[in-house]
């Protein structure tokens, strides 16, 4: 017999549909408020031209290994960030908000990330001592591996699903994970599954919207079906119309704010923006959004694709932000970017290939900010972290950055952690220290 859960996945991608959550949890504590946003680069963003280096010494090593593709060292935009070393970083040009936000303590970078099962050298690599992830390259499967947080298993859920199946809570009628990009593994829960919501508008039910259409459609659902996935079938329809409702009322109750920018991702902000300031009318003390900006597989004419898609995440970011400190929620809200993986450094011409590690950014006002995170890489082509034709090996792991947030959104003890990251334990710094 097919389960309700079950029935829920099928139906995920109808117009009228929401998830709702019925799982029990640890209870919350009141006024403890506190979301993850996750945005994630669709086709590989190229993070070493995102976040370059910027000393003579380090950016000639950069030159060197990319030059086709290199961006000018005189246009880069200055961070002031502790390395630990000689090394200073600069942002690609056409990302002068999100300068901005390192500038005013609101950003920080984690360095040479990516999906990992363990600690990992080239030379571990090669002989097999380590364990290589599967399907390193293609756009679906490490898609999926950034957002399963646990490389090597089969596993359909994912990391921030696993992460609300220990925080939400069991009073929560509607689920505490949205998706403004459609379907996201990263919010499968096994107690849960996410509401999808399009970014200019919920789903509407026009049969019903007017009240005699109602009243008709009201006693189509009062009839009895003759079987139990009728029944069940009638129920999830109910419900989806329910919860596109409380939805729809809670982001009308937030007026629209005008300093959006005009693009994809940030509509989803928009949104995002919005249902956060909501919360408190759906009932969640914790919530996970996940939205997307795609074109990042550039393997021709990067130069000027990327600068754009750079102006784009730095706008839109930076209008996010902006919602948030105004509304003062900056503190309760982080925001990471998520990529299938990095680019290669050599080019093809006037493009990369896919790589493996790339640069993120988290945002918020909680970050311990001011510093680089992870370990920057030698950028020598064939070199000690070269996996191999450009391919740099990831010094840290999804698993590193998402327990760091775990840890900041509640998460407190040791088997929920392991639940959640299951290949953490391979790992020895399980915090990176990037939140308070």
């Amino acid at each position: 017999m097919i389960s309700r859960r079950q029935l829920l996945a099928a139906m995920a991608s109808t117009p009228i549909i929401s998830m709702m959550g019925t799982g029990s949890a640890q209870a919350l504590p009141n006024n403890d408020y506190k979301a993850l946003v996750c945005v994630f680069l669709f086709g590989g963003n190229d993070g070493f031209n995102m976040l370059v280096p910027n000393d003579n010494e380090h950016y000639d090593e950069y030159a060197s290994a990319r030059p086709d593709i290199a961006i000018p060292q005189a246009s880069l935009l200055p961070l002031s960030l502790n390395t630990g070393s000689n090394l200073t970083l600069g942002l690609h040009p056409s990302m002068a908000d999100v300068q901005s936000l390192f500038d005013s303590n609101k950003m920080v970078a984690i360095a040479n990330s990516g999906v990992l099962i363990e600690p990992s050298t080239k030379a571990g690599l090669e002989d097999g001592t380590h364990a290589m992830p599967p399907f390193l390259f293609s756009h679906n499967s490490q898609q999926a591996e950034w957002q399963r947080g646990w490389s090597g298993s089969t596993t359909t859920l994912g990391w921030a699903g696993r992460l609300m199946d220990v925080l939400s809570s069991d009073n929560e009628a509607i689920s505490p994970t949205f998706s403004l990009n459609g379907y996201a593994q990263l919010l499968n829960g096994s107690t849960h599954s996410a509401n999808l919501i399009n970014a200019s508008s919920l789903p509407q039910v026009n049969a019903i919207n007017n009240d005699q259409r109602r009243k008709s459609f009201d006693q189509v659902m009062n009839l009895s079906p003759l079987t139990a996935f009728g029944r069940e079938f009638d129920r999830v329809k109910d419900d989806s119309i329910s919860i596109r409702n409380t939805l729809a009322t809670a982001i009308d109750s937030v007026p629209e704010e005008g300093h959006f920018p005009d693009n994809s991702l940030s509509d989803q902000l928009h949104t995002v923006a919005r249902l956060i300031k909501s919360s408190d009318q759906l009932g969640h003390q914790k919530q996970v959004y996940f939205v997307g900006l795609g074109g990042f597989d550039t393997h021709a004419n990067q130069l000027d694709v990327h600068a754009g898609l750079m102006s784009t995440l730095s706008q839109s970011l930076a209008a996010f932000n902006q919602s948030m400190e105004a509304s003062g929620l900056s503190d309760k809200v982080t925001t990471m970017t998520m990529s299938d993986f990095g680019r290669r450094l050599a080019s093809n011409g006037t493009g990369t290939d896919h790589g493996w590690a790339s640069n993120h950014l988290v945002m918020g006002g909680a970050l311990n900010a001011g510093q680089l995170y992870g370990q920057w890489p030698s950028l020598i082509l064939d070199g000690e972290n070269d996996f191999n034709k450009g391919r740099m090996i990831p010094t840290t792991s999804v698993e590193q950055i998402g327990a760091t947030i775990a840890k900041w959104m509640g998460v407190s003890s040791d088997s929920a952690m392991a639940y959640i990251f299951p290949n953490l334990a391979n790992f020895s710094v399980q915090d990176l220290g990037f939140l308070k």
